[in-house]
């Protein structure tokens, strides 16, 4: 009897031990495939991108500083798509983005150079930040970036005219919510105001429109739109489908030159900081400056001091970053909330709720609250990175308080957001 009793459980739970070995040894396989493939898709993008010589770059470190600009060229577009994008014909070299990303493990921060930004060039020209890559390539505009603001710049990645608008295509087009409505003839944009999918040739456009307000307006927008391809980029329909993402990097491969130094360590902490991007948590700037007229009547931005270089000296540092929310800390999926309404506009709380959860959130009540001037997030204590989530993701402004008395982060809409 005690024989068959010792018996017994090594009969019922080898089996289990064994079958235990067979699941891990498959997950092991599985996670070691998707290492392999992952690997694999990285260098695959690498080998498809454009590589240029660039002269002035600091030797990689941390903060990384990024030069990231927009090319108004119109040399990579046929006659057909000038007309098609309103472009106009080619006026030569020009940067009509100029952007230093600036990268810590998992933060990351933007800082606009407005085009029309008066310095002192490479050569020791003086005119428009934007027409220094014709007085000598990327590495005209990398020295005139460092002179201006004491910033190391590590590397630059560039992107084309006509290749922007082919990458949008290539993941299905970009979701941006508007609050008003958008048209620019000489844009080529005639955009109504809620959300809707931007293809290809209407991005173009958005990021371009200058006319209906201000060059800071424009930037804000671009840094808005960067944001938006960015979380399309990492969505999971556009990394999981095969089909997508292939055409993604064949159409990144022909839109995009880096510099020749950038290699596989630092193109991975450029797509973590993009992924700071695609979640909100990226703190964005804008150097400041002040308009002024040329004695020719031109209209140009002369520096903002002490200004400027205070926010210089905060990139260059790193300190910058304090402003941006750890990655991945504040995930939408991960955040549930409740939207109450006290605008005193009916159907406000439905609608902000509907977007949010186009966003990512879990809206797990809709109600009333009583009458408030200003819209704003209440957390509870400890959820202060989600607060700070739902506020960037409201738009206009909202307050933020920790509140002991909320279980949820709860957005209470006041009547700044009734207009």
């Amino acid at each position: 009897m005690s024989v068959d009793q010792s018996w017994g459980p090594t009969v019922t739970t080898a089996p289990r031990r064994r079958g235990l070995r067979r699941v891990l040894r498959v997950l092991l396989v599985l996670l070691l495939l998707i290492v392999v493939l992952v690997v694999a898709v990285a260098l695959w993008a690498m080998t498809r991108l454009d590589r240029q010589p660039v002269d002035g770059l600091a030797a990689s470190s941390r903060p990384l500083h990024v030069l990231i600009t927009g090319s108004d060229s119109r040399e990579d577009l046929t006659p057909e798509e000038r007309v098609e994008l309103t472009t106009g014909s080619d006026v030569g070299e020009r940067t009509d983005t100029i952007m230093v990303m600036t990268i810590d493990r998992g933060r990351v921060a933007l800082l606009s150079f407005p085009r029309d930004l008066w310095v002192t060039r490479c050569d020791g020209s003086t005119g428009r930040i934007n027409a220094a890559v014709q007085r000598g390539g990327p590495s005209c505009l990398v020295t005139t970036v460092r002179a201006l603001s004491g910033l190391e710049i590590h590397h630059h990645v560039g992107v084309t005219f006509g290749g922007f608008r082919d990458v949008v295509d290539a993941v299905g087009g970009v979701e941006l919510c508007l609050d008003d409505p958008i048209a620019d003839r000489d844009a080529g944009i005639d955009l109504p105001a809620g959300c809707q999918v931007l293809d290809g040739a209407d991005a173009l456009g958005f990021v371009r429109v200058r006319k209906i307000d201000d060059d800071f307006a424009r930037m804000q927008r671009q840094q808005e739109f960067l944001t938006a391809l960015a979380r399309e980029v990492a969505a999971p329909s556009t990394l999981l489908n095969p089909v997508r993402l292939t055409r993604l990097i064949n159409e990144t491969g022909q839109a995009v030159s880096v510099d020749r130094r950038l290699g596989p360590i630092d193109l991975a902490r450029i797509a973590w900081g993009a992924r700071g991007l695609a979640d909100g948590s990226a703190a964005t700037y804008t150097v400041p400056g002040t308009p002024r007229i040329t004695s020719g009547g031109a209209w140009v931005l002369d520096l903002s001091q002490p200004e400027a270089d205070a926010l210089f000296a905060r990139f260059r540092s790193g300190s910058v970053l304090a402003d941006a929310i750890d990655a991945g800390a504040s995930d939408p999926r991960e955040i549930t909330l409740r939207v109450l309404n006290g605008s005193g506009v009916s159907g406000l709380a439905g609608r902000t709720a509907d977007v949010l959860e186009a966003r990512g959130y879990e809206v797990v009540e809709i109600g009333n609250a009583a009458p408030v001037e200003r819209t704003v997030v209440r957390y509870p204590p400890g959820r202060q990175a989600a607060g700070e989530r739902l506020s960037r993701d409201v738009p206009g402004s909202a307050a933020l308080e920790e509140s002991a008395t909320v279980d949820h982060v709860t957005l209470v809409l006041g009547r700044d957001q009734g207009g």
